[in-house]
């Protein structure tokens, strides 16, 4: 859990996203070799020249600043500003010695295999180095030993900060001996091509062949939901007139769907709610900030609910909750309506809206279907505010 009270987000930071950087620390023997003069000088040569003199995580920060001193063209100017895919793309094709870089790391990952320095040295091969002959063991360590994090590794690279996202999906799909792998790559790519490059055409071909290719595979150990499912769920947000925007703002439209609720109630956004004024509350009984919240949702619901408040919970539980769900809910007295696919993070209304972090809440016009307000706007102490200020601006009474 964050420290700003967000139980889940893909953070943005510049690349890697999902990579851990740093400088390595000198070893301080000036006083050591005082003390014991040239046999302990002898000794440390002969360590540092085994790489035993340093410690996994200092030897893979030391080839990491090293890397950045002779290659500043993969680094961004800004965590603001980060390197575009076509920049990124053009960084990799100007990196003549990404061959010798990318074997320096695979030794690395080599010699501490399953740690999370070899973990982190695949996983830069793989961004860095897409094209080195040793790129394939690479990934071929990566399907073997750390597939179970891959899913993760996806979400968390859909994002502009990421950019050499598109190149490094392609080099899975392409070497992976692991067909799921395959499978969560090419969704991922899709998704990528999509959000972050706006190039609807090539993310629709993708999915297209998720679907086709990958359609059984299950997303995770986490989630029932399998890739074709979530394809076909990015497809039709594609195609549609309001498709997925990176972060859904106040004065933007809604985005339109339908859906049946846990009591088995059909709904449709903005359409069921004519006259009213409508928080949807994307939240779920695993997240501490969402629990926390709840009581400023409820205070609101029992205030405002006859002057033409409702409340539409999007639950991202994981699979198999919906009894945890219902006895919660019965529980915090909560009780409007819930939409639960089982999906966990992948839950499609959640990806439609671009969320990408719980709790999170949006007010929207029931009429214009516009948002009134949302994120931290629409939570803790802002809440009530923002709900009293979406009633007054109604143009009809509640029904």
């Amino acid at each position: 859990m964050r420290a700003d009270g967000v139980c889940w987000r893909f953070e943005r930071h510049s690349p890697p996203a999902s990579l851990s950087f740093g400088v390595g620390r000198n070893l301080q023997i000036g006083s050591a070799m005082k003390l014991y003069g040239p046999w302990l000088m002898m000794c440390m040569a002969a360590l540092m020249l085994s790489g035993c003199g340093r410690s996994p995580k200092a030897a893979w920060e030391g080839f990491q600043a090293t890397f950045w001193a002779a290659h500043p063209e993969f680094t961004a100017t800004s965590v603001s500003r980060p390197l575009t895919p076509e920049q990124w793309e053009k960084a990799v094709r100007q990196c003549a010695d990404a061959e010798d870089y990318a074997a320096r790391a695979l030794a690395l990952a080599k010699s501490h295999p399953g740690s999370a320095t070899a973990e982190q040295a695949l996983w830069w091969i793989i961004a860095y180095c897409p094209d080195a002959p040793s790129c394939k063991e690479a990934i071929e360590i990566v399907s073997r030993d750390f597939s179970e994090h891959f899913p993760d590794q996806c979400r968390a690279l859909i994002q502009p900060a990421a950019p050499y996202g598109d190149q490094y999906f392609r080099a899975i799909v392409e070497k992976s001996p692991n067909r799921q792998m395959r499978g969560q790559a090419m969704l991922a790519r899709g998704r990528f091509r999509q959000a972050v490059m706006h190039d609807n055409a090539t993310a629709e071909k993708l999915l297209e062949q998720v679907v086709a290719q990958f359609a059984d595979i299950r997303v995770s150990k986490d989630s029932l939901a399998t890739l074709g499912e979530l394809a076909k769920d990015d497809l039709t947000n594609l195609r549609s007139p309001d498709a997925l925007q990176e972060t859904r703002r106040a004065g933007q439209k809604a985005p339109r769907f339908q859906a049946i609720t846990t009591g088995g109630r059909a709904v449709q956004v903005p359409d069921s709610y004519k006259g009213k004024v409508v928080l949807i509350d994307f939240w779920a009984t695993w997240c501490v900030p969402c629990v926390k919240e709840i009581p400023n949702v409820v205070d609101a619901y029992e205030k405002y609910h006859g002057k033409g408040l409702e409340v539409l919970g999007v639950s991202l539980d994981k699979e198999n909750a919906s009894e945890v769900l219902a006895s919660f809910t019965r529980k915090h007295n909560m009780p409007w309506p819930q939409i639960y696919d089982s999906k966990y993070l992948d839950t499609a209304i959640a990806r439609r809206f671009g969320i990408n972090g719980i709790p999170h809440a949006l007010i929207v016009d029931g009429d214009t279907g516009l948002i009134v307000a949302e994120g931290d706007d629409a939570r803790g102490h802002k809440l009530a505010s923002a709900i009293e200020e979406a009633l007054a601006k109604k143009t009809s009474p509640p029904k």
